[in-house]
């Protein structure tokens, strides 16, 4: 007969290539057998001499030191188990149940406006009402002041389009002169002359190196 373990839901049994050794209930000596049914905790489960428990339930120091797994100490008891057998399931003790929560306060209907409105009969209600209030009232403080800030913003961009427009009107004209001046030095350069006169607009005299 294959020796196999009577720990419930425990499914090792004898192999000699597995380092598992199976030890029977202490049937001669009944307190300690007590223990180790105690300790499987299987309802209506009485040992025979065929029983036995495997090694994976017991703890190392219950094992003699020259031993390994293969020999008992005299009062040892299995403690590990994974898996107990399941009670049989109690009735509900309906009286130990806690109270159910109390049902929302009901919303109200505005008929004027026809929204839902929350009820305003407890102080906490009327806290969270309020707060609703002051929360729409920044809100439209805010887009005022976001629509300030962009006029601003576009202000500002049609002054910096005017400047810039202003400058590129400023570099034409220098190029223009520059233009004129070279166009100058070079005519006077043909003629022997050592001045350019500038435009009446300036009424600068420049002096050209001959």
């Amino acid at each position: 007969m294959v020796q196999s373990c009577s720990a419930y839901r425990c499914r090792n049994r004898y192999d000699k290539e597995k380092p598992i050794s199976f030890h029977k209930f202490p049937l001669t000596r009944p307190d300690l057998c007590k223990k180790w049914e105690a300790a499987v905790k299987r309802k209506n489960f009485k040992p025979t001499k065929y029983s036995s428990i495997c090694s994976e339930h017991f703890t190392p120091d219950c094992f003699k030191r020259e031993c390994n797994n293969k020999l008992l100490k005299e009062n040892a008891v299995p403690t590990i188990f994974c898996y107990t057998e399941p009670s049989e399931k109690q009735p509900e003790d309906l009286s130990a149940a806690p109270p159910p929560p109390p049902p929302p306060p009901p919303l109200l209907v505005d008929p004027s406006i026809g929204l839902l409105m929350p009820p305003l009969q407890t102080p906490n209600n009327l806290a969270v009402f309020c707060d609703h209030n002051y929360t729409v009232e920044d809100t439209v403080h805010q887009r005022k002041r976001i629509q300030q800030l962009e006029e601003q913003v576009e202000k500002l961009r049609k002054k910096l389009k005017t400047a810039q427009q202003r400058c590129r009107r400023q570099e034409r004209q220098i190029e223009k002169l520059r233009e004129i001046v070279q166009f100058q030095k070079e005519k006077d350069i043909v003629a022997g002359k050592g001045y350019v006169i500038l435009p009446n607009d300036y009424f600068e005299i420049v002096e050209v190196p001959a």
